[in-house]
């Protein structure tokens, strides 16, 4: 697959989601920073049916609806450190597209450099000089700076009028609920995430969804408890399901072979369209 070399995004366009981040960052963390659960899992198959486009510079995987009617139906897909062009997540973009009638967009803010060139599914390293913690540090500077000006022109791409949604997998999780608390989508959603603190649930003004494991390192039970504890006390929409037996990561790389990690999956996928379909009807 092709990608993109890195592109020069301006300031100004990125101020807000700046202020933004600043201020979550002050506030108590909940979910914590991508350490070895967030490489790990297992590789679907199937036959993606997407293609490849450019959007801002950003190359950008695109699943597009067969029928599509009415007011156009639009998913930003911040993916996890995979990227949006491994096939997991491609089936996944495939399945919103053809499920809701969307058009789904997953931007590759690693511009070509996802873990999985990085790492094995136990977090040894492939090149003995590599560092998570370095390469997380690189993408959330490039993603931060790509993300909002990216946003920019898919909502040019498809109109003002269009109905816009979003749901972030581990490390897109900041980016989901972070477009949550501005009007540029009707509905947000995440499963597992990472690097969330208490300011980001206190700051949404859109309908969220949290789809979670029962074992995450990263989002446990008692976090999980307090974002949702922050959701109600502050009156905000929300569903929250939790999805017993699994672990961080299920919603993307959960085993195949595994039937109750499959249904996991599935109706981890199928909550989010429904979830978006509510306030996108």
């Amino acid at each position: 697959m092709i990608f993109s070399s890195r592109a020069a995004f301006g300031f100004i366009s990125i101020l807000p989601w700046i202020s933004f981040t600043f201020a979550a960052l002050s506030s108590p963390s909940l979910a914590g920073a991508l350490s070895k659960n967030c490489t790990q899992g297992f590789r679907h198959s199937g036959a993606a049916t997407g293609k490849n486009v450019t959007i801002a510079g950003v190359q950008t995987y695109l699943a597009e609806p067969t029928h599509p009617s009415g007011t156009k139906k639009v998913i930003f897909f911040y993916s996890d450190a995979f990227g949006p062009f491994v096939i997991n997540n491609q089936l996944l973009q495939d399945y919103f597209a053809s499920r809701g009638r969307y058009y789904v967009l997953g931007l590759d803010y690693f511009f070509g450099d996802p873990i999985g060139l990085h790492v094995d599914k136990d977090l040894q390293p492939i090149d003995p000089n590599f560092n998570l913690t370095a390469w997380v540090e690189k993408s959330r500077r490039e993603a931060a700076q790509a993300v909002p000006i990216w946003n920019e022109a898919v909502k040019k791409r498809y109109g003002r009028n269009a109905k816009y949604n979003a749901v972030g997998y581990c490390f897109g999780a900041l980016y989901s609920v972070g477009i949550g608390a501005t009007d540029e989508v009707v509905a947000t959603a995440f499963a597992h995430p990472a690097e969330l603190t208490e300011a980001h649930f206190t700051n949404l003004t859109k309908p969220i969804l949290l789809s979670c494991a029962e074992t995450d390192e990263a989002f446990p039970t008692a976090d999980r408890n307090q974002a949702v504890d922050l959701l109600t006390q502050n009156n905000k929409t929300y569903h929250y399901q939790v999805f017993s037996g699994t672990e961080h990561g299920f919603a993307t790389r959960g085993d195949p072979n595994d039937p109750n990690a499959v249904w996991a999956m599935k109706e981890s996928a199928r909550s989010v369209a429904g979830w978006f379909d509510r306030f996108s009807n």
